[in-house]
Formats: C-alpha cells, structure tokens, sequence
C-alpha cells in the first residue's frame, strides 16, 4: 500500500468509527468528567505516565514572577532561544511589538506545537528570519498568566498524536473555564534605578445556573508598561563596548566597537566619468569638521572635505542614545466561557477570547542603504561642486527619531458539542481564529528628500551640512524643519492570519480487555484551513518606487534604510486523521516477576496539504514499572512540519545586511601591508551587502524523528525523581546557505582562480583594481558586492541530544508548613548540523590553513555554547505555606556560552557568563474580609541580587535578549481578593 492509501484507508477507517459513534449518542457523560492530559487524545486514560511532561499549576506560576506569557515560558528550561521577542532590535521586515515565540528544545521556533485548552492557536503574522530564513510562531504574549488552570509541556515528539509543529513537544495552557465566583487582583511593580513600571490588573468571574447545569465563565488582564532607555543599562548604554572589558584579554578589541559610519557626516563619489572634485584628487570624499586633520576643502560652516570614503573612526556614530531597550506596552486579554448541560445529557461549549497590545518604541532614524544610493543633482542650492554628486553614506539625524507603533489583535471563536456513548466519548468543534497586526513607522522617502535635496532655492535640504562638531552623537540642526517634514513619511506594514478548523474526536477506554486490562482507543478527524497575508507599504512593495531623478534608474523601495519586499499571500488546506491505542500488556493483578506492569502506547497519523503532498507518521511509547515505585519510560515517533506559507509563496525578497566581511578584500589589504595574513577582522572594515532570496515551491515537509528513554522514581508518596534523555534528528530543514557563507566561498574560490557565481559584483574602481593587481589577486574580486543570490532549499541533517532532570517534592512540616520544592533541569550535550558540500568546502580550507581562521562557517556543525545555545539550564522553586502566611523561592540559571561574533587573535570566541537569579515573595491572607472574601497581601522581588545580564557582543544590547534579563532588580506588590 503507498503512503496516500495509506493516509486515505486512515481518514476513510477514522471516520467510520467516529460515525459509528456519533449515531444515536444520546447517553450524558459522568458528572465530574475525565480529563485528558497533554500527550494522549484518550480520555481518562493512565497512559499519561508513560510520557516526560513538565506541569505547572497556577501556585508554580505565580512563583515565577512571569507577567507575560513569554517570561512565563522561559521560566522553563527546555524553553530555548527565541528570535520572536520585544528586546530584539528588528526593522520593519521582522515581527515587532508585544510578541514572544516557543522554541522547545531549542530546535527552532515553529517546531512547538502550542495549544489553548487542547486546540491549536492562530499564529502570528509577523515573521523572523533565523539564519536568514522566515519562520513562524505563535505569539506567547497572547497567552495570559492569570486565569490558568494549569500549564503541561509535552517533552516528547507529538506529531502522530496532534499534527505539524509537535516536533520537539506539545505545550497546552489549560484555562480555567469552569469557575463560579469572583476574583480581583491588581500589582504594581518596577525596574530599581529605571524609569520600566509595569501596572496590571486582572478579575475572574463565573457563576452556575440551571441547577449548575450552565456555567459563564469569563475572565481578563491588562498591563500597562512603561519602558527603559538603552542608556539606562550598562551594557546598552553604549556601542563602544570596549569600556567594559578592560582588564580582560578584549581589552581594547575594536571588534567590541560597534558605532556606525553612518552618520551625518556624510560620504560622497563623484559619478563615473564626470571630474573629480577640484583639490580633493579622489573620487571618494567625506565631510568631517574642519578641526580635523586632512581637510582639502573648506565648505561654508565649520566643516570642510577630505578625500576617501570613510570618515575617521572620532566621528562615528553611537545609536545608544537614541533607543529604548524596552518600549511602552499597553496589553489586553479577554476571555470567556459558556458551559451548558443539555436535557439529554449531552453537552455545549464555546470559548471566545480577544487580545489586543498597543507598543511603541523609539530608535535612531534610518541610514542609506547600500543598494540605493541617491544623487544630489547639480542644480541643488547647496550643491557647491557644480555637478552630480552621488551620496555613498549619509543618516539624517536631523530628521529625528524613529518611532515605532504596533498594534496587535488577535480573536478565537469556538463552539463544540460533547456526549458519551456507552463506554465511548465524542467531541465535535468548529474554531475560527485571527490575528492582525498594524506597524506604522516614521520614515524618510528617497523620493522626496532627492526632491528637496535637488531645489534650487534655500529652501533645498544640505546634505554636506554635517553633524554637530562639538558632539558627534547630536544633530546639526541647521536645515530647515519645514523641509525636513516634506520628505517624512508613515511607513506602514499590515499582516494577517486565521486559522479555521474543525474536528471530531472519539475516545473509549474500555475498547476490549486483555491479560493486562482494557485496551483504550482514540480517533479523529480534522480539517483546517490556515492563511497569511503580509501587506507592504506601497513604497516598500514596488507600487511606488524611487526612480532617481538623475539617472532614471528605478529602485523598488523608496523608504531609505528599507529594503523593498513583495506583497506575500498564501493558504493552505490541511486533512488529516489519527487513531491511538493504549495497550496493557502486563498488569499488577497478573504478578509477572519484575514486570509490575508494561503498557504501550501506539499512534499514527496522516496529514494531506493542498500544497505540499502527504505524510504519514507513527509514534510508538513503552513504560516498563519492575516493581510500582519505579518507571522505566521510553518512545520512537516520527514527525513532520510543513513549510510555512512565506517560505512558499515568498517571491523575490531584497534584503540588505550590515557588517558582512568581504574576506578577499581583506586579504588583499594584508598582503599590500606585507604584514602575512590578517589576525584580526578589524583589518577590513565590514560592508553593507544586498541578499536577493526566493521561495521555494518546491520545498518538501521538514521530517523528524524523535527518541526518548527516561526513568521515573517515585520515593513515598510525595517524593518524585525523573530522568529523561532524548534525541531529535531533523532532515530536510528548510533554510539558506547565508550571505556570510556565501561570501566566504566566493573568498575561497577567488584564492583558487575562480570566483563564486551567487555574488555578484561590480565594476572595481581603478584604485582597487591596481591594489588587488599589485598583490597577485583577480582583480574583478575588488568590485563591490551589489548582491548575493540566495534560494530556499532543504538542509543537511541536525542532530540534537540531552537529557532532563527533575525532582518534587511535598511534605507537611506540622507546626512549621507545608512546603512545596521542584527542581527542572534541561542539558544540552549534542547540537550539530551536518554542513552542506559548500559548508565542507569551507571548513577544510580553514582547516587546512587555505583561508583565514577568522572566518566562521555560520550555522554549521557543531552549535552547543555558541550564541544562543547554552548546555544547562535549570530552575528550583520553593513554596511554604503555614496558616495565612506564604512565602516563595525561585531560582534559575542559564549556562554560559560564547558570542561568535567576537574573535580573539587565537580565533576564540567571546566568552559570556552563565546568568543566576533568584525570585522571593512573601504573602498573607486576611480571611473573612471585605464583603466576607479573604483579601491577600503580597510583596516580591525579582532579581534579588540585581544581577546585570553578561555581557555579548550583540547589535544594539550588548547582551543576548534570548538568553538574559534587562529587568535588573524588580520590586513588584499586588493585592488580590476573593469575593
């Protein structure tokens, strides 16, 4: 049978047995239902032991401190790095504003499947590039943190069991969606030493009727935060990094200076064939103040121009004071339940529910991009060279700030019928789910500043004005508002996504009995439908481009800094079907030697997409008790993701890359220095490139499989230990082979005779030509880098191993408490990605000494405490609980890791800290207080030893924002009454 029969016998058998079912169910289910616990579909069913889940109730998440959804998740250990997160510093081309991703395991965001109550949720619209390929997530901010029933981790691979995405693991936030009363709770907290305060309130209602037959549930939050400066952080305060490594072996490194050479001081070219710049005798030249050494020509104010392309390192810019780290958020959530019993027993549910988040965010305003140079016309006012005069570098600070605005909406409607016939339940649903999200940025139009730098009267803006000479991290106000206000511009970026699925799922734990027991079954079928739309700004998408005025030459964005981006639409259909077995081979009851029981767990499920084909994946699990206190656990499954509908439907996209090193340019300046290869990146300053990358129809589903085996010991009834190693090879992954790599290649290649067809320069000029003669290189390699062509493809294999640890324990101390203590921890020992031909080509020629060791192959091999990827992680908790009195300990630690962006002269990468807090509060109810409810009364601090986060070499942080905290010590009171 091949793999579509197969998928077709399993839909077509799936839903025979669901129909069979749902005939003549009329019998009501029992009165305190069996509930299904994350990783089985069967209701009631004890395989849950079988499975690593990590479980949190709400007293777990209330000890955590977490006021977000994405600060609760990386309260977990195996939670890894994510690229989807407010601190990030990202352009309009990534996902922004209130959002937070899911990487389990730290295989990459959108390898989680994350569901609410049991059902997928609606992923948001904004993308990330991770190694320059768009991913896809949920957002973990729409997740609320009060309200929650509890929280499971599935820590094993579920895609037999749920679908796409589960190919790390499953996490499910369960509501609590059956509540009668009400509840009221407001807390105010702050950043010590930072003007970030956050204001949140939060109730929860419900009440029965009809005889407790119908339940309302509804609940909502509301946070209000202020956000921090850059400046008010030490390791943001600044891009000049070197400060804070004195004393250590990066003393000094110009590798940690990280200004820009964009500023207002700007670089100019005099266009080919046209006469250089009379006493400049360069066809290079900058403005810089005439205070500074080499100036050529006095211009009117008090700067001059010297030739050469580059200003002096004294006038670079630092961007830090013009950030925010954290941005102002104002967030919502909503939500609401109705549970009815009908008179036959049978029973209706719907679940709505609404998040909103407003975000805004200052930055330093857009420099020139590399790929859109614009020309100042010869017939601009303050135009002194007579002649067309092409601006290579220029940011206009004058023009303000950038502020970012984001707005975040997201909906779910469901509605659902339940019942149980004789020893079977059924549940049918319909769910509708969207997501919007509106960025509107204030941005400079190309079209409109060559227009205003082109006018032949005062009115004209002077790009050769320069920056404050006294202070080169301020602005020279000396041109006129009015004009600067004619060429500024709302950029805007629209996205969307819904998510439409029905289902229909049956479960019986009594299907038939063997030696063991009763055999317990699960099926279902499901349909979904999934759409994203990515709208651009008519100046970004090519409706309105930049045609220079000059030239005629046509640009397709005309947002300077911006790089243009096609409108992207694209949906999918998705069938599919599962069905699951619970089999009890060997029970307690048939007193087999060292055998107190042994149950399996099998499952399978098809999935048919309208875009990619059919798969067709299993999963098998085992748990193996030798005597009732001790668990042997272990599972196989297969899993599968598709390619997101970007990675589909994405034509041509342009984006422009800073700091990429043209490795055969620094090769040549080393050898005409005669000073032997180059030890240090610094030789070469890093250049701007174009990357042009495409979809790929032809992608095929990314395929997994998943091990695990692990131990479970429990020692009395309130002591549990556990240990589970896994492993997960993924193949197919879809990605690129970066800009960086493709450079380097074209580094190699150039050293051998030939040259890399994917980077694409152009014509050298003479002086470059003649340095790259002089030293024995090809000459074509000293053209400028106009672009590299990129193309979606399925990667090599990855591999990624470790094992977890955890531990709870509960004891009551008699007149001293209760206590509650669980420690979870999360290692780390295998990440590899098996490197592409090209990647090997690479890493030999390192090895061997053919090209420089500093260059990285980036995103290959092996990947463990390289940026994001730290070996250990762990956290512990304590809760104690005596009378009125409460009181908690939260403890977590992530490993350190090294910064590969930052080498030393032996090649090492840039050590970075291991990053330990700890989070206490302490509490006291009051019973019998207003209006006869207990109020309680309590006071926190997060980050007890205000412990900075370590310090990276990373853009615009100077730490790793996946990895660390920005908080600093964190005060935080709430009050919460029970009415």
């Amino acid at each position: 049978m091949t793999k579509i029969n197969a998928i077709k016998g399993l839909l077509i058998s799936t839903a025979s047995v669901a129909l069979c079912v749902n005939a003549n169910a009329q019998t009501a289910p029992e009165p305190d239902q069996e509930i299904i616990v994350v990783g089985s579909q069967i209701r009631g069913s004890n395989i849950a032991g079988i499975l690593p889940v990590t479980s949190l109730d709400s007293v777990d998440i209330e000890t955590t401190g977490a006021v977000s959804g994405d600060e609760l998740l990386q309260s977990i250990p195996q939670l890894g790095d994510v690229t989807f997160r407010e601190g990030r510093f990202t352009g309009v081309n990534g996902a922004r504003g209130d959002v937070g991703s899911v990487n389990l395991r730290g295989v990459g965001d959108g390898n989680t499947l994350v569901l609410l109550n049991g059902r997928r949720l609606v992923n948001h619209p904004g993308t990330q590039a991770v190694n320059q390929t768009p991913v896809v997530s949920v957002n973990s901010n729409a997740l609320p943190v009060t309200g929650i029933k509890r929280l499971e981790v599935l820590r094993d691979g579920a895609s037999a069991v749920y679908g796409t995405d589960a190919v790390a693991g499953v996490i499910n936030t369960i509501l609590d969606d059956d509540y009668d009363g009400l509840q009221i709770n407001l807390q105010y907290g702050s950043s010590e030493g930072t003007s970030l305060d956050e204001k949140s309130g939060s109730f929860k209602w419900g009440k029965n009727f009809n005889e407790d037959r119908t339940n309302i549930s509804v609940f909502g939050n509301v946070m209000l935060r202020n956000g921090m400066p850059a400046t008010e952080l030490r390791n943001s305060s600044t891009e000049d990094l070197r400060v804070f490594f004195e004393g250590t072996p990066f003393e000094g490194d110009t590798q940690l200076r990280n200004l820009s050479t964009q500023t207002q001081f700007g670089e100019f070219e005099t266009l080919a064939g046209e006469p250089r710049i009379p006493g400049v005798g360069d066809d290079d030249f900058h403005v810089q103040p005439d205070t500074n050494p080499g100036c050529l020509v006095d211009l009117p104010g008090p700067v001059c121009i010297d030739n050469g392309g580059s200003i002096d390192t004294s006038l670079r810019l630092d961007r830090a004071a013009f950030r925010d780290i954290v941005g102002d958020t104002d967030r919502y959530n909503l939500f609401g339940f109705i549970n009815h019993e009908l008179d036959n027993g049978n029973e209706v549910f719907a679940e709505a529910s609404y998040y909103h988040a407003d975000y805004s965010r200052a930055r330093e305003t857009a420099a020139q991009l590399s790929s859109t140079r614009i020309i100042v016309p010869a017939s601009g006012f303050y135009n002194p060279f007579g002649q067309d005069i092409r601006i290579m570098d220029l940011r206009p600070l004058d023009t303000g700030q950038r502020f970012v605005e984001v707005k975040n909406d997201s909906f779910r409607l469901l509605g659902g019928l339940r019942g149980q016939k004789g020893d079977w339940d059924w549940e049918a649903a319909l769910m509708h789910s969207e997501a919007t999200t509106k960025d509107k940025t204030n941005r400079v139009s190309n079209t409109l500043f060559q227009e205003a730098i082109g006018r032949a009267d005062a009115s004209a803006y002077n790009p050769f004005l320069g920056g404050d000479v006294n202070d080169t991290n301020l602005p020279n106000f000396g041109n006129d508002q009015s004009t600067i206000d004619g060429f500024i511009v709302d950029v805007r970026r629209d996205g969307k996504t819904k998510l439409t699925l029905a289902d229909f799922k049956v479960s019986n734990p009594n299907l038939f009995a063997i030696g063991g027991g009763n055999v317990e079954m699960a099926a279902g079928i499901e349909w979904r439908k999934q759409f994203f739309e990515d709208d651009r700004d008519n100046r970004l998408d090519g409706s309105n481009p930049f045609i220079d005025s000059v030239t005629g030459q046509v640009f397709l964005s005309d947002v300077m800094g911006s790089s243009p981006t096609p409108d992207t639409r694209g949906q999918r259909n998705v069938y599919s079907a599962f069905v699951e077995f619970a089999v009890p081979l060997v029970s307690p009851e048939m007193g087999v030697p060292l055998v107190h029981s042994l149950d399996f767990q099998l499952a399978a499920r098809g999935e048919s997409y309208s875009d990619v084909g059919d798969v067709l994946k299993p999963k098998i699990a085992a748990s193996w008790h030798p005597i009732e206190q001790f668990q042997i656990r272990g599972a196989y499954s297969e899993g599968f993701r598709a390619p997101n509908l970007e990675q589909i439907n994405a034509t041509a996209i342009r984006r422009v890359n800073t700091a990429r090193e043209d490795w055969i340019l620094c090769e040549a300046i080393a050898l005409d220095a005669g000073t032997g290869p180059f030890t240090n990146d610094d030789a070469c300053d890093g250049v701007s490139t174009e990357g042009v990358r495409s979809g790929g129809p032809d992608l095929e589903p990314e395929a997994s499989k998943n091990y695990s085996l692990g131990a479970v010991l429990e020692a009395g009834s309130n002591l549990t230990l556990t240990f589970d190693w896994w492993r997960i090879e993924q193949e197919k992954l879809v990605g690129l082979f970066s800009d960086q790599n493709e450079i380097s290649l074209d580094y190699l290649l150039r050293l051998q005779g030939s040259s890399n067809p994917n980077v694409v320069r152009g014509t050298p000029d003479t002086g470059d030509a003649a340095l790259f003669t002089s030293v024995g290189l090809d000459p074509s390699g000293a053209g400028e880098i106009l672009f590299v062509n990129q193309t979606f493809t399925n990667l090599d294999l990855r591999e990624s191993e470790g094992f977890d640890i955890g531990a709870q324990f509960r004891f009551d101390a008699g007149e001293f408490g209760d206590f509650k203590i669980k420690a979870n921890a999360a290692h780390i020992s295998t990440f590899f990605q098996n490197p592409s031909d090209k990647a090997l080509s690479l890493i030999d020629a390192i090895d061997s000494g053919t090209i420089n060791g500093l260059v990285d192959v980036v995103g290959q091999q092996d990947l463990i405490k390289r940026n994001g990827n730290p070996e250990w992680r762990y956290t512990g908790s304590i809760r104690w609980d005596k009378d009125n009195f409460g009181a908690g300990v939260f403890y977590k630690h992530v490993g350190d890791v090294f910064d590969t962006s930052t080498n030393n002269a032996d090649f090492d990468a840039l050590p970075v800290d291991s990053f330990n807090t700890v989070n206490l509060h302490a509490d006291y109810t009051f019973d019998n207080s207003i209006g006869g409810g207990d109020t309680r009364l309590r006071l926190g601090v997060r980050n007890v030893g205000d412990v900075k986060p370590p310090l990276a070499d990373e853009f615009a942080r100077g730490y790793f924002v996946s990895l660390h905290s920005n908080r600093g010590r964190y005060w935080y009171g709430s009050i919460r009454h029970n009415f």
